[in-house]
């Protein structure tokens, strides 16, 4: 939809646009968003039929021209509260997201795992719920808590990835994992805002709202 032109309610002026051949067929993932583009993270295969998952890619919608890029094989950089560098980076199901264009960053908290997120998961393993949050920075941004984009660097046609897993509270014992879960993005808290992580649970066990947990970007 063109939101600089005007339309009626009773008749708005919807593009159908074709169903694309290369991102995969998944649900409960999340859409980031920045200026030009949509990204694509995480979400599960089919149950019902079963569908394997592939190898996780980063699908970008381009919505300049129209087009979906496959970025494939991404892997973290280390930076500040981030664990090592280097690491494959892997889907993620039911996991709260929150897209920040301002800042050029999209965050991933918490989730699960298991035979229909993660290519060669047996399913003799149960599935593992996380705590962790990612943050990927869009192409083309600043983010000075990255390694790799230290001295004013901008993120390159990939992007950049870091795996925030070890920062406070949610490297201790007592922070849960969950999923279905909220993150909120709320500003003028410190130099660049605050995510707040908001309810969720585990098959088992549920996280009582009244104990959110907030991350300082």
């Amino acid at each position: 939809m063109d939101l600089t032109k005007s339309w009626q309610i009773s008749t708005p002026l919807l593009t159908g646009l074709p169903q694309p051949s290369g991102p995969p067929n998944v649900s409960n993932g999340f859409l980031w968003n920045d200026h030009e583009s949509l990204y694509l993270y995480g979400g599960e295969f089919s149950d019902s039929p079963i569908s394997p998952p592939s190898a996780f890619s980063l699908w970008e919608y381009n919505a300049v021209n129209s087009q979906w890029y496959e970025h494939s094989d991404p892997t973290t950089s280390s930076g500040e509260n981030a664990q090592s560098g280097d690491q494959s980076v892997q889907r993620a199901a039911e996991g709260a997201g929150a897209s920040v264009p301002g800042l050029g960053r999209g965050f991933y908290f918490g989730g699960h795992e298991d035979t229909h997120t993660t290519q060669g998961w047996s399913n003799r393993v149960a599935r593992i719920y996380i705590k962790s949050l990612i943050e990927f920075t869009f192409p083309g941004y600043q983010n000075s808590q990255v390694a790799s984009l230290s001295d004013n660097k901008a993120a390159g046609n990939d992007g950049a990835w870091r795996n925030v897993t070890d920062g406070g509270a949610q490297d201790s014992a007592g922070f849960p994992e969950r999923a279905d879960g909220l993150l909120v993005y709320i500003p003028g808290f410190g130099a660049e805002g605050i995510l707040l992580g908001l309810a969720g649970g585990t098959e088992d066990t549920f996280v009582s709202q009244s104990r959110p947990r907030a991350f300082q970007i």
